[in-house]
């Protein structure tokens, strides 16, 4: 079998706009509009995209594409499988395999080290000759398609798993091995949806984590549940500010008590976190755990009301309590009605316990399905506002996404009530959400056997959700730097096109008067803002990009930084130019 790789002119080009592959398979788009993007492509880069036909013996098959762009700064951006398909009357026939032969010769040819393509994950066919070819996951799905990987040149084991996902190193950073260890699911949400996978769901087996897979979101159940909440106070069914001890004066011997209070966490209660149950562990109610009857003391207040903010998950347990009696609804009916389905989420909700049809495609945490119950690796939490929600980062980001937007103008909330939630009351956290940079929504959490982090833009549509299935210091604090290089990363990268005229103003070296962040030089470089940084192991440079007037974020940091008159000004503390 003789195969050819011929440029797309005037005698073929009707034949290959003729090819098409069978109706199940809707994942290929089609010649035409391939086409079309080859000719816009051109326009903006030339030489960029380079189409070709397929021919087997002199006869036209198929059709490819690829994308060439050798200075890409991104490695894995560099050289691109862009489309490939075979005629449907073709199929079967060994055309595909030897096609991809000849297409991986064209790159070595090009002194291509690696090629990279994406298809849907549902294209099993696709799937199966590319993996034949020796093509793996890399574990990122980028607008729905999972992106493929090809070594072209030797590489070590470890050379050969690394893959940078916005410059970033997840699976190294997060120690993440393929199979048998612990996994990660990563969301970015913006104008496009992206996805990102590695690991195993369950430790110690063949369990690939998938966009779909459910992950116990710890403390991020309480913004959900504050989000809950609102929505029967924009209905007038519920008053924030209202006294509640006759709500629940089995709890609150002595008013006032207030759902603000309570979601602000200045209403000076006890009981941090919640440890969890065995799955199998007999129900318990809101009541037998404020009571002291679980794992946990009793509910006690012991600070003064309104004073000062001290984190409670026993404050949000009895605001559930609270909320449960005056509404007559569980949590698990309410959000389902008021968020889940208006959002359109299929797979969050307060499932305590996970119901068992769910529990096929749902993480496991940690070791526990070692140490406690092999078909249920996972903790059972009474606790649902608190602690008891299960989700993916997927429909996390969506949540962001709805919440930045009613901050902005309104939607599933009333503009006033999402702000009112994301101002802080005390301690940069307001209704059951930290605002970070004064524009930045977040919440973090941590069950036994998981962790997540998620954050939202307050300006512009952007979110991100990171979960995985392990619980360490080293992994929280590791998830929640590869979570917001995440976020800035993109952040900078929706800033890029903004008017740059006057920035040269704001260059120049700085006095050094913050001791966490000693901000040396300001500068220009290739069109961007910069800023060298001495950190304790020597000089850093952060990308600097912009959220406001006269003000910037950092790659790296949360600090806003507002350029004045000869000077700048970093959360709250001036520095002269010098």
């Amino acid at each position: 079998m003789n195969i050819s790789l011929r440029p797309i002119d005037e005698t073929n080009r009707e034949a290959v706009l003729a090819l098409s592959v069978r109706e199940d398979q809707p994942f290929v788009a089609s010649n035409k509009r391939s086409l079309e993007q080859f000719a816009e492509t051109e326009a903006k880069a030339p030489g960029v995209a380079r189409p070709f036909a397929i021919y087997a013996d002199g006869r036209l098959v198929g059709f490819c594409m690829f994308a060439v762009d050798p200075e890409d700064e991104d490695e894995d951006d560099r050289y691109y499988l862009w489309r490939f398909m075979i005629d449907k009357a073709e199929q079967g026939k060994g055309y595909g395999q030897a096609a991809l032969a000849e297409i991986i010769r064209y790159f070595r040819a090009l002194g291509a080290d690696r090629l990279l393509l994406s298809t849907k994950p549902e294209n099993e066919r696709g799937l199966h000759v590319y993996h034949k070819a020796g093509f793996r996951e890399t574990g990122c799905i980028d607008c729905g398609e999972a992106v493929l990987r090809l070594w072209l040149e030797k590489k070590s084991k470890k050379e050969r798993e690394k893959f940078l996902w916005y410059d970033v190193d997840v699976k190294g950073r997060l120690q993440i091995r393929e199979k048998n260890g612990y996994g990660v699911s990563i969301a970015i949400a913006g104008e496009e949806q992206e996805t990102y996978c590695a690991g195993s769901g369950r430790c110690g087996q063949d369990f690939p984590v998938n966009p779909d897979m459910l992950f116990q979101a710890a403390s991020v159940s309480k913004p959900l549940f504050a989000l809950t909440l609102l929505r029967y106070a924009d209905k007038g069914l519920i008053d924030l500010d209202a006294d509640i001890s006759g709500v629940v004066p089995d709890f609150v011997k002595k008013g006032p008590m207030t759902f603000a209070a309570l979601l602000s966490h200045t209403a000076g209660y006890n009981l941090h976190g919640f440890p969890g149950y065995r799955a199998d562990h007999e129900p318990l109610s809101l009541e037998d755990v404020l009571n002291g009857k679980g794992r946990t003391p009793k509910l006690r207040r012991i600070r003064p009301y309104g004073k000062q903010y001290m984190y409670s998950g026993g404050g949000i347990t009895l605001a559930e309590l609270a909320f449960t009696r005056i509404t007559g609804a569980t949590l698990r009916y309410a959000f389902q009605k008021e968020v889940a389905e208006p959002l359109g989420l299929k797979r969050t909700g307060y499932f305590q316990p996970l119901d068992e049809a769910l529990v096929s495609n749902a993480a496991f945490g940690g070791r526990l399905a070692y140490r406690e119950d092999p078909a249920h690796g996972y903790h059972y939490y009474p606790e649902r506002a608190a602690a008891g929600l299960w989700t993916t980062p997927t429909e996390l980001t969506k949540v962001g996404l709805a919440l930045g937007k009613c901050y902005r103008e309104g939607g599933l909330l009333k503009k006033e009530t999402a702000q009112r939630m994301l101002t802080p009351v005390m301690d940069d956290y307001g209704l059951c959400i930290w605002n970070l940079r004064g524009d930045i929504g977040y919440h973090g959490g941590w069950n036994e056997g998981f962790l997540t982090e998620w954050m939202f833009s307050l300006r512009r549509d952007l979110s991100v959700a990171s979960m995985v299935n392990r619980s360490t210091e080293y992994m929280d604090e590791s998830q929640l730097d590869i979570a917001l290089r995440l976020f800035q990363t993109k952040e900078a990268e929706m800033s890029e096109g903004s008017d740059t005229t006057g920035w040269e103003v704001y260059c120049g070296k700085y006095e050094q008067l913050i001791e966490d962040l000693r901000l040396d030089e300001v500068y220009m470089k290739d069109g961007g803002l910069y800023a060298s940084i001495n950190g304790a192991d020597g000089p850093v440079v952060s990308r600097l990009y912009p959220i406001g007037d006269k003000t910037f974020g950092r790659v790296g940091g949360l600090a806003k930084i507002t350029f004045g008159d000869d000077c700048l000004t970093i959360d709250g503390t001036t520095c002269r130019k010098l």
